[in-house]
């Protein structure tokens, strides 16, 4: 979807978006009533009991960790924690629900009504809302999170790409069934594709300073569900919304959501009308398309669990569970500025990333406070572009906090050039050797002796005695022509800024 296209609809149109986003509590030991492990892959229907496949006389115990876990992520977003609360079941059919009913919560969630605070900084290709100007702040309120099992998962066999049409057959795995889940609904408070993404983005940060899932999209431990509708600007009456699913990463939210808007927007220009309804994203077509209609909720026949008290949740128990809080990405980002000597937009990027974060400071509790921001250039710049380029985590790469604090102190003692630091970061990156060994086995020690680079300075201005005239007539421009000539005579190792202030001597003396 051309990204000039979704700008002039939404001159015209307002987008209404709410994310229903459902996170797998995979750093859990244990499924939600069982003790069957927690763990992605493995040789299917070989994590199951009793329990979590709904045998008759197998009865359900709840994980106090993930309730835990539950009201944790509420007091991470603002929200109020229920005094009392119970669980229900959700009754409807489905292959992949080996009880044909799935425990849930209907009316008594845990949490409710809190909100998290989206910075936007609008950059090119972002979605753009006419509304705001520059740089701002989008509020986004959520309805509820609550706490349920997980589905197990089907793999259909034939077809398209194993999709379910024309498959010949399907298989059931029921290793995830069972797994706990935190399902977040947000208030319709989001307005572009743009503030979707980054909110998502900061839940995920959220949730992995918590450190109750792995949010791995692409094993399906955090997924993104969208409903959106389009109205005309200035008017208040909501549109006809349609639920978008198979969205997983935060490209395929952004791009199911922006080519949505302009379709509906397109539609009802045209004197058509938007169906209520399921629709898939086909991020290879790049398009979504309906999957089933849903004009109405279904009738899933709600009732209290009769397997499982209800819960009450003492004032005391919550805050003890408060105290468990770590330091949550806004506070983290806010101690980095009052900190560190670093650019705003710079520790936005360092605490967009826990690792990147983790990794950062680290360096910089070696180095000092006051080198922080020759750390954050190497990180942002050097250690960030060695993970794209290999396409890694930090915790794969050869690179250590200590090898970064090594280099820094390296060029800011004047022993390499940033020139050269370049070269020697991307060595330590091959091959896991620290920067001072590099630097002496290669040889690449900056010049900085001063008499060594006034005489290479002499040598080049007696061997270019015309340009030498041109500069004193007026030819400053000159000086790069100079610092070059002594740049090549010293192998490309001499101090750029001594080299400077003895040329500027010499030919202005």
């Amino acid at each position: 979807m051309a990204s000039d296209r979704l700008t002039e609809v939404l001159s015209e149109w307002e987008a209404v978006i709410g994310l229903e986003i459902h996170t797998e509590l995979t750093t859990l030991a244990t499924k939600m009533f069982c003790g069957c492990p927690v763990a992605f892959g493995g040789e299917p229907n070989t994590r199951v009991c009793p329990v979590c496949l709904g045998l008759p006389g197998a009865l359900p115990v709840p994980n106090a960790a993930a309730i835990e876990a539950t009201v944790l992520a509420g007091l991470a977003t603002q929200c109020e924690i229920a005094p009392w609360s119970q669980f229900h079941r959700k009754n409807y059919f489905y292959p992949d629900m080996p009880k044909n009913y799935q425990i849930s919560q209907y009316d008594l969630p845990f949490c409710s009504k809190g909100h998290v605070d989206v910075e936007i900084e609008p950059t090119a290709g972002a979605s753009p809302r006419p509304d705001r100007q520059g740089d701002y702040v989008a509020r986004v309120g959520i309805t509820r999170i609550h706490l349920e099992e997980d589905t197990g998962k089907m793999v259909h066999v034939g077809g398209s790409e194993g999709r379910i049409a024309g498959a010949t057959h399907s298989l059931a795995d029921f290793n995830r069934a069972g797994t706990g889940l935190i399902e977040l609904v947000t208030e319709p408070d989001i307005r572009t594709p743009e503030e979707a993404r980054r909110f998502a983005q900061k839940l995920r940060l959220i949730w992995l300073t918590l450190g109750i899932s792995d949010c791995n999209m692409e094993e399906g431990s955090m997924r993104v569900d969208a409903n959106v509708s389009v109205r005309r600007r200035g008017q208040h009456a909501l549109g006809t919304k349609a639920e978008i699913k198979n969205m997983n990463s935060f490209k395929s939210l952004h791009d199911a959501l922006a080519y949505e808007i302009v379709r509906q927007a397109e539609l009802l220009e045209s004197g058509g009308s938007v169906v209520q309804e399921t629709r898939h994203w086909d991020a290879g077509a790049r398009r979504t398309s309906g999957m089933r209609s849903k004009e109405e909720a279904h009738d899933y026949r709600y009732f209290p669990e009769p397997d499982m008290v209800p819960f009450e949740f003492t004032p005391t128990w919550v805050e003890e569970v408060r105290e468990k809080l770590p330091e949550l990405p806004d506070a983290r980002k806010a101690r980095f500025m009052r900190m560190f000597d670093v650019p705003a937009h710079d520790v936005a990027v360092l605490t967009s990333d826990l690792d990147i974060a983790d990794f950062f400071e680290a360096a910089t509790m070696i180095t000092g406070p006051e080198r922080a921001r020759q750390v954050s250039n190497v990180v942002i710049n050097e250690f960030l572009g060695h993970l794209n380029a290999e396409g890694i985590g930090v915790g794969d790469s050869r690179v250590t906090p200590a090898m970064v604090a090594e280099l820094v102190r390296l060029v800011c003692e004047g022993e390499i050039s940033s020139k050269q630091a370049k070269d020697v970061f991307a060595e330590m990156a091959s091959s896991g050797e620290p920067p001072g060994a590099i630097v002496e086995l290669r040889g690449v020690k900056q010049v900085s002796d001063t008499a060594v680079i006034e005489a290479t300075v002499d040598r080049v201005l007696a061997a270019h005695a015309g340009q030498v005239e041109q500069y004193r007539a007026g030819k400053s421009g000159l000086l790069g022509f100079f610092v070059g000539q002594v740049m090549r005579e010293t192998g490309g190792q001499a101090n750029p800024g001594l080299v400077n202030d003895v040329l500027k001597s010499r030919l202005d003396g």
